[in-house]
């Protein structure tokens, strides 16, 4: 297994009601893949879009999170603050410092 980065940047209409609603999403994320999940970042790029950048312990894991989290009702107070999405990737870490 290798440590996988997702990368996901989206608009959204209340940048504010999507941070307010993060906490939530990263307990949810960490009670249901544990050590699966390992830490995210959510930035504002100047264009106003957002970044969400995950770090997950696989692929396999980040795959299965992105099926299943966006259709979680517990998670809808973030993912329902998000518009168009317009780049969603998933990258192997080759190196960390």
């Amino acid at each position: 297994m290798s440590t996988t980065i997702e990368y996901i940047r989206f608009d959204t209409d209340d940048p504010a009601a999507l941070t307010a609603h993060r906490e939530q999403l990263i307990e949810l994320l960490k009670e249901r893949y544990g050590d699966g999940f390992q830490g995210a970042h959510l930035a504002r790029f100047d264009d106003g879009t957002v970044m969400d950048f995950i770090i997950w312990s696989s692929a396999a894991v980040a795959e299965r999170a992105a099926r299943e989290m966006p259709g979680d009702p517990r998670a809808q107070g973030f993912f329902g603050r998000i518009g168009t999405v317009h780049e969603m990737r998933h990258a192997q870490v080759l190196h960390t410092a």
